[in-house]
């Protein structure tokens, strides 16, 4: 399935960079470009591109005054901001972010080398390719939908009872830490692509504190963690932060690994220890979800629980299988919630997720697994 994008940016060597950019992108079509954000909102309109590249720093009208039209229009554009790579950049992109952008990815100050143009590509065709692939199954579960309206009577009953029953049965047993309500000692948390939203979502319900620590692998790039950290932790009772090497969970906390590196879990004389790292992991992701979630396998064994967010692709699903190993329970977010319905399905058909939950409900879904139990 071909997607129709428009290049958005007030550079006209910038826009001619990435429309020759897109052109290199197998099932892209560049269908024109716009210089400021009036004539951007005045193609999305005539137009109805699939996605948008949007530059935020626009005469006439901002990156950011197009993200709330198209947002409070309900159009069904997706906005990729393109978002320079420092602290400014960032605080830009997680507003955005807020603000109903699909995602974003990060450009150098200047366009000279092979190698900008190269990581620009790589960047949007990760991004264009989970759209793409998210587009195609809706369409699939589109025609699934009108194919079964088209049953009638005791067959599309007998249907609606069978699909019930398979959906109850795919679903894996509840680890027996969790069917015992053994409260977890720890919350680890793993994300991609939509998960800024689902956690920004989230937290925002978390407003009674926590007893236990809470740890967050979300991919993204150095200095925008920390700038997500605040964000979240400006919303939530939890506090929040960009971990470092060397800290000492405690409750109440919430640690977000640092983008571009790793972070694990150690044991020490003093106890448990975060420790920051740039060690490779299999997956070549970093921070690497995967690599976080195998530490908390070897230390926290089965005292811990596993929530696997919007993102795309499978980091986080070998990471859960060794939780789940010790008995661990996992929440993933549901299809409907997510943005990218890609890590959290990958572990779901693995077996992996005990209870599906929508972001709106996650919160209270969390906090009821750190109910102790009940006696009598």
């Amino acid at each position: 399935m071909s997607l129709r994008l428009l290049v958005v940016d007030d550079s006209a060597m910038y826009r001619q960079a990435l429309k020759g950019i897109v052109d290199t992108i197998p099932g892209v079509e560049c269908i024109g470009v716009a210089c400021d954000g009036k004539e951007a909102l005045e193609k999305i309109l005539s137009e109805n591109p699939d996605v948008v590249t949007l530059d935020m720093e626009m005469p006439v009208m901002s990156g950011m005054d197009v993200i709330k039209t198209v947002t409070a229009k309900n159009l069904k554009t997706k906005l990729v901001i393109v978002s320079a790579c420092s602290q400014s950049g960032a605080e830009v992109a997680i507003n955005a972010l807020k603000l109903g952008a699909y995602d974003f990815i990060t450009k150098p100050n200047r366009l000279g080398g092979g190698g900008a143009k190269e990581d620009i590509r790589r960047q949007l065709a990760e991004k264009l390719e989970a759209m793409g692939n998210a587009l195609t199954n809706a369409v699939t579960m589109k025609d699934h939908s009108k194919k079964r309206k088209r049953l009638q009577g005791t067959v599309l009953a007998n249907i609606t009872v069978k699909n019930s029953l398979l959906s109850n049965a795919s679903t894996s047993e509840l680890s027996p830490s969790y069917r015992n309500n053994i409260p977890p000692e720890a919350i680890v948390m793993g994300c991609s692509t939509g998960g800024p939203k689902a956690l920004l979502k989230l937290f925002s319900c978390l407003q009674v504190p926590l007893d236990v620590p809470v740890f967050i692998v979300q991919h993204m790039p150095p200095l925008f963690t920390q700038t997500l950290a605040k964000s979240i932790d400006e919303i939530s009772a939890v506090s929040v932060k960009e971990a470092e090497d060397g800290d000492r969970p405690l409750p109440n906390y919430a640690y977000i690994a640092p983008g571009g590196r790793q972070m694990k879990l150690v044991r020490n004389s003093v106890g448990i220890e975060i420790k920051i790292t740039d060690e490779e992991s299999g997956n070549f992701c970093k921070p690497s979800v995967d690599y976080f979630f195998s530490s908390v396998a070897e230390l926290y064994e089965s005292r811990a629980l596993g929530v696997i967010l919007s993102g795309m692709g499978c980091d986080g699903r070998e990471g859960l299988r060794k939780m789940k190993n010790h008995g661990v329970p996992v929440f993933g977010q549901d299809e409907e919630s997510c943005v990218v319905y890609g890590m959290p399905r990958v572990a779901y058909e693995a077996g992996l997720v005990d209870k599906q939950v929508g972001i709106d409900k996650m919160a209270s879904a969390i906090m009821g697994a750190l109910m102790p139990p009940q006696n009598g």
